[in-house]
């Protein structure tokens, strides 16, 4: 509609930026039915979403877990039926960076739409290694660090540790220009700790959050759902605790913050908005509806006109008189 501006900007330290037409992006692992695109149409337009993030991809080709790897199996049917609880147990299953880069990237440059890259890494010199083998590739506009996931020398989960975090960040950093964004896990004592860790290893944007481990039993078979066993929780399960998480951060980082977790409506998008992010991601709805993000989109330019928002600050300020009101 016309007056209304959904545009941001995300900044890189190392100097470059990415343009957001608006604040809604695809969640990496989501787009399509394979999370590299497959059943997305022509009809749905690409270029105008903020961002699309295809599915991680790691140093070298990855299986995945065992079959089966939703509950339920259809999100579609779990959307309709109004539940709260999606479980995945996918395994990072990709085909490997090489493979990214010398065949998915030239396809993403002929989308026409902003991309970021998914990464994921068992150390933190692995993250380096496939940060430089980024480097003259083009189809994508910026790295999106998936921390959630062990680093083999000791184990520990890379988002559990602002040590590690800010290494895994650092070693990124310090091989590309493009804007980075690092994804963190919820499922940690104090998240603010980890934000300032990434941010001081070079982040220039905080995805908030990545799903929570959690299981569901067969009652009638006595076995775990899941061939993975456990899971990942995303959904509207997920919602409360990615905006106490995105309202945590924003307390201590001016950088942006991207929220993500059970968004299936505009609503849900203006919630994150006044809890402190500049952007969302839609995960979980994508896989229900893979036009969703499409409808989130306009019903978001409708809802702003009916409350006679012309921007994103709009939102943002609305919500902060209304605090500084209830102080």
């Amino acid at each position: 509609m016309e007056g209304i501006d959904l545009t941001s900007v995300i900044r890189s330290k190392a100097g470059t930026q990415i343009d957001l037409k608006n604040p809604i992006m695809i969640a990496s692992g989501t787009f399509g039915y394979d999370g590299y695109g497959r059943g997305v149409t022509p009809q749905m337009p690409l270029q105008d979403l903020g961002a699309v993030i295809p599915k991680t991809v790691t140093r070298v080709e990855r299986e995945g877990n065992p079959e089966p790897r939703w509950f339920p199996t259809s999100f579609r049917e779990a959307r309709d039926a109004k539940d709260s609880i999606y479980l995945n147990s996918i395994g990072l299953a990709n085909p490997g960076i090489e493979h990214a880069m010398a065949v998915m990237a030239p396809e993403w440059a002929a989308w026409d739409a902003t991309v970021v890259l998914s990464m994921s890494a068992d150390s933190s010199p692995e993250f380096g290694e496939m940060a430089r083998m980024t480097k003259g590739v083009n189809g994508f506009d910026a790295i999106e660090l998936n921390l959630s996931c062990p680093n083999i020398e000791d184990g520990a989960m890379f988002s559990h540790s602002p040590s590690l975090a800010r290494a895994a960040t650092e070693a990124v950093r310090s091989e590309t220009d493009r804007p980075l964004f690092v994804k963190l896990a919820p499922n940690v004592p104090d998240i603010t700790e980890i934000v300032r860790a990434v941010e001081n290893g070079g982040a220039d944007a905080i995805t908030l959050c990545n799903t929570i481990p959690a299981m569901a039993w067969d009652h009638v078979s006595g076995r775990p759902v899941l061939g993975g066993i456990t899971g990942g929780l995303s959904g509207p399960a997920l919602k409360a605790v990615a905006l106490a998480l995105v309202y945590r951060a924003s307390t201590v980082t001016d950088i942006p913050i991207i929220g993500v977790g059970g968004i299936f409506s505009a609503i849900d998008v203006v919630e994150f908005l006044m809890a402190g992010a500049v952007a969302v991601q839609v995960g979980s709805a994508n896989l229900a509806n893979l036009s969703a993000p499409f409808q989130i989109k306009d019903e978001l330019l409708t809802l702003m006109h009916e409350r006679e928002w012309n921007s994103i600050v709009d939102i943002k300020s609305h919500a902060k008189e209304q605090e500084q009101m209830h102080v």
